[in-house]
């Protein structure tokens, strides 16, 4: 069990989480108890909830009691997702911070590894276990890189970060989910480091943030697809062009990737905002020929993994409700 009084490791450095709530009563306990379990002492665990209606706010009361080092508010007004994950941060005292979901249930060693691996980059991310519970769950794992974050954000349950990094305002992008900014800003500073196992378990349920959003914006969610991206993907790409969130995202990154060590992501950035037909097809070229970065998974040889990274640009367009979330 965690000690808040224990002293840190040799290398001496604290960790602050921060957890924001919202109607989580249901799972909240078991994912309070994982963080209390963590091998590696956490310094601080911040709760602020966004105005619950149902009995979150009186368990991490109870929590609070127990455990001095657990501190917990209620926001004056609803701030939405991002805000109240961004004003949590700002309020972090710790060497790094880890951003905590409501319903997930943490390894006793998440911390321990991720502090072991950080080294000098801005954020250290692993992989993690997604399902209902750990006998219904499957292994995710995003590549470190840049041009496959322009398309797909990490999730911030998965991150450590430094807190001088996380607490820097020019990272923190409103329009989009804020974990999504945070690693394109670390890619374009001082990188990410992965740990390559799975460190905690994103409980999926119906409930959850993403789960509420993407089946409000994706029907197609739980259709098995095949040739629809390839049928369906252009007319949904260019309506996505046309989101502001999208403008938005490309213009401010193709601004800040000048440097010669961005040249395939400025490239993308730069077709990604162009409408014509000529750049469509340098994208869905560059993507064939790049897909062992883009492509999410690892199958990508051959002639179908030829196909798939040519058609990536209709692929992650059909599937994609990215810039339509109210993230607050």
């Amino acid at each position: 069990m965690n000690d808040p009084n224990t002293p840190g490791t040799a290398a001496g450095k604290t960790v602050s989480v921060v957890m924001a709530t919202y109607n989580g009563a249901r799972y909240i306990r078991e994912q309070l108890d994982s963080i209390i379990r963590q091998t590696y002492p956490i310094t601080e665990l911040l709760i602020q909830d966004d105005g619950s209606t149902d009995a979150t706010p009186d368990i991490c009361r109870a929590y609070a009691q127990r455990f001095p080092f657990i501190k917990f508010t209620v926001n004056a007004s609803n701030l939405g997702y991002n805000r109240n994950f961004r004003s949590l941060a700002m309020q972090a005292k710790g060497d790094f911070v880890a951003f905590s979901d409501q319903d997930d249930v943490w390894f006793e060693d998440k911390i321990a590894k991720q502090v072991a691996a950080i080294g000098d980059c801005d954020i250290c991310f692993s992989d993690h276990l997604r399902g209902a519970d750990l006998a219904h769950s499957h292994r995710v794992s995003y590549k470190n890189c840049l041009e496959r974050q322009l398309f797909l954000g990490i999730v911030g349950h998965s991150m450590l970060l430094r807190r001088d990094f996380v607490q820097q305002e020019s990272n923190w992008l409103d329009y989009i989910f804020f974990d999504w900014g945070l690693a394109l800003h670390a890619h374009l500073g001082n990188g990410l480091a992965k740990v390559s196992e799975p460190l905690n378990l994103h409980r999926d349920h119906s409930g959850s943030v993403t789960a509420m959003q993407h089946s409000r914006y994706y029907t197609e969610s739980k259709r098995k697809t095949t040739y629809q991206p390839f049928l369906h993907g252009l007319s949904n790409y260019r309506k996505l062009q046309e989101k502001p969130a999208w403008k938005l995202l490309y213009s401010h990154l193709y601004e800040a990737t000048g440097a010669p060590r961005f040249a395939l992501a400025h490239r993308l950035c730069r077709l990604l905002l162009r409408k014509d037909p000529l750049s469509l097809l340098r994208l869905c070229f560059l993507c064939m020929r790049h897909r062992d970065r883009i492509y999410p998974s690892d199958d990508t040889r051959g002639i179908r993994g030829m196909i798939r990274g040519w058609g990536f640009p209709f692929i992650f367009a059909y599937h994609c409700t990215l810039f339509n979330f109210d993230v607050g």
